[in-house]
C-alpha cells in the first residue's frame, strides 16, 4: 500500500476507505488494535484502505507506515494531513502542499472521548463525507453514561438506580453529595467515569471510603460520574446491533469475568476472562434482550452499529450502557457475536460500509436551501 495521492477524476474500480485510528483518549492503543483487525480483514476485491492514524498529540498522519508510526513515535512512510471541509477538496489535505487525498468513505476505529463522542463524527458530517457508525447525537449520547441513562429511561427501557456527580459539585459541597448518596443508595456500588469506555476508573465501593476515593479516582477521567446501585451476582450479557432504518440484533453472548468484575485489566490484560457465545440464557429471556437492545439503539438514534451491554440479576435485566464504535478486533465481542449469528467479520466490515454509504446517501438528498418568493434562497 502506498500513500495515496491527490484525487483522479477517472472512475475507479474500488472505493477508498480511509481508517481512522488511534486518538487522543486512553483507549489510544486498543483503537490501533481494532483498525489493524479491520486493515487486515476489509475486502479488497472491493475497497482500498486509506490508513489515518492519529498520535496522542493529535497530529493526523497518513500513510501504509500509520500503524508502526503511532506504536513506536517514530514517523516512517507517513504524511501528516487534516481534514479538509472545502467542498472543492473534500478528504485529506497534505500539509505543505495542496495534494487531497480524497475517500468515498471513512470507518472511524476511534474508542473513547474525541472519537466516539460525536466530535469527530462532527467533523465529518462538516465535511460531507460518509463515515461508519452512530451520527453526532446518539454517539455523544451514548458516550455519556448519565445522559444514556436518562434518554432510556423516558423510554421506560429498564437501567440501574444511580446518581451523577459532576467535578464542581464534588469540589464545592462533597459533604452534600455523599449524604445523597447515602439517603438514596446503598452499599456496594460502582463508580465510573460517565465519559469513557473499555472500563477505565471504575471503583467497586463497599464503604464511604471507597466512594471517597472512587468518585475522585472517576473524576480524574472525566468531568462527571455515575454512582450506581451494584447488581449483585449479575451475568453479564452483550449484544450486537446492526443496521439504519430497520436495526437487528445478533444472538446474546456472555461476558465471565476472570476478576471480580469486569474491568479494563479483565479486558485487556491478564487474559482471564472469558466469552460464552450463545449466552447461557433462556430462550424467552435471549429474546427480551436482543427487543432491549434494539429498543436502546433506535431510543438514541442510533445507526451502523453499536454493542448494547446489560446487567441479568435473577428477576430483572437492565441495560448497563451503549458503545457506538465497540472493540473491533477479530476477538472481539462485536464481530464474534455477528460471526455466530451468521455474518463473518469481513462481510460486517462490507455491510457497514455499505450502511454508512446509503445513509450519506440519503442525508445528501435532503433540502439544503429554502426559496422564498422574491427569489431569494435562505
Amino acid at each position: 500500500m502506498t500513500v495515496p495521492r491527490k484525487s483522479s477524476k477517472a472512475p475507479r474500480s474500488r472505493q477508498k476507505v480511509a481508517i481512522l485510528f488511534g486518538g487522543v483518549s486512553t483507549e489510544h492503543d486498543v483503537s490501533i488494535s481494532s483498525a489493524a483487525s479491520v486493515a487486515r480483514s476489509i475486502d479488497t476485491t472491493r475497497f482500498e484502505p486509506v490508513l489515518v492514524g492519529i498520535d496522542k498529540a493529535g497530529r493526523w498522519l497518513l500513510g501504509e507506515g500509520a500503524f508502526d508510526t503511532l506504536r513506536t513515535g517514530k514517523a516512517s512512510r507517513v504524511e501528516a494531513v487534516i481534514l479538509s471541509t472545502d467542498p472543492e477538496k473534500k478528504g485529506f489535505l497534505h500539509l505543505g502542499s495542496t495534494e487531497v487525498t480524497d475517500v468515498d468513505v471513512v470507518f472511524p476505529v476511534l474508542h473513547g472521548p474525541r472519537g466516539e463522542d460525536g466530535t469527530m463524527q462532527g467533523l465529518l458530517e462538516l465535511a460531507q463525507i460518509a463515515y461508519v457508525g452512530c451520527d453526532t447525537m446518539a454517539s455523544a449520547i451514548a458516550m455519556d453514561k448519565d445522559m444514556t441513562k436518562r434518554v432510556l429511561a423516558q423510554r421506560d427501557i429498564p437501567v440501574v438506580k444511580g446518581t451523577c456527580v459532576n467535578s464542581w459539585m464534588w469540589g464545592t459541597d462533597r459533604d452534600e453529595v455523599i449524604k445523597e448518596i447515602r439517603d438514596s443508595l446503598h452499599m456496594p456500588l460502582f463508580i465510573k467515569p460517565a465519559t469513557m469506555g473499555s472500563s477505565i476508573g471504575i471503583t467497586r465501593a463497599v464503604d464511604l471510603e471507597d466512594v471517597i476515593r472512587g468518585i475522585s479516582l472517576a473524576l480524574s477521567f472525566s468531568a462527571k460520574v455515575v454512582v450506581e446501585q451494584a447488581v449483585e451476582n449479575a451475568m453479564e450479557i452483550e449484544v450486537a446491533v446492526l443496521g439504519n432504518n430497520e436495526p437487528k440484533a445478533s444472538i446474546p453472548g456472555q461476558v465471565v469475568p476472570g476478576n471480580e468484575y469486569y474491568d479494563f485489566n479483565a479486558k485487556y490484560v491478564d487474559g482471564s476472562s472469558q466469552l460464552v457465545i450463545p449466552a447461557k440464557i433462556s430462550r424467552v429471556l435471549s429474546d427480551d434482550i436482543q427487543f432491549t437492545a434494539v429498543d436502546a439503539f433506535v431510543a438514541i438514534g442510533g445507526a451502523g452499529m453499536a454493542r448494547v451491554d446489560f446487567l441479568v440479576s435473577r428477576d430483572a435485566f437492565y441495560v448497563n450502557e451503549i458503545n457506538t464504535i465497540p472493540g473491533f478486533t477479530n476477538i472481539s465481542m462485536y464481530p464474534k457475536l455477528w460471526d455466530a449469528t451468521g455474518l463473518p467479520y469481513t462481510d460486517l466490515i462490507t455491510k457497514l460500509i455499505e450502511l454508512a454509504l446509503k445513509r450519506h446517501q440519503a442525508n445528501q438528498s435532503l433540502t439544503k436551501t429554502i426559496v422564498l418568493e422574491k427569489g431569494l434562497e435562505v
